[in-house]
């Protein structure tokens, strides 16, 4: 499996230059709306080639990289149980 925090640099980086904001930015600065988590978990999907379960309220914590990272891996890691 790829390694989760090089995927999640990777696709901050993408959603970064689409927002016209520096690709090191804070996710709260690259992530600001919920089309936004939409696409960030869309392509966490597509990449890892599962379906993440979320409910109503996207899961991601945007509070910092680390935080970010630690959210995919939750979200993988129930999606292969």
């Amino acid at each position: 499996m790829q390694n989760i925090a090089v995927l999640v640099d990777e696709l901050l980086a993408q959603l970064a230059a689409a927002r016209d904001v520096p690709g090191d930015s804070d996710p709260t600065e690259i992530v600001v709306s919920s089309l936004d988590q939409m696409r960030f978990l869309v392509a966490v999907e597509e990449r890892l080639d599962t379906v993440l379960e979320v409910g109503e309220v996207f899961p991601f914590d945007l509070t910092s990289r680390e935080n970010l990272v630690k959210s995919v891996t939750e979200l993988v890691a129930e999606a292969s149980e």
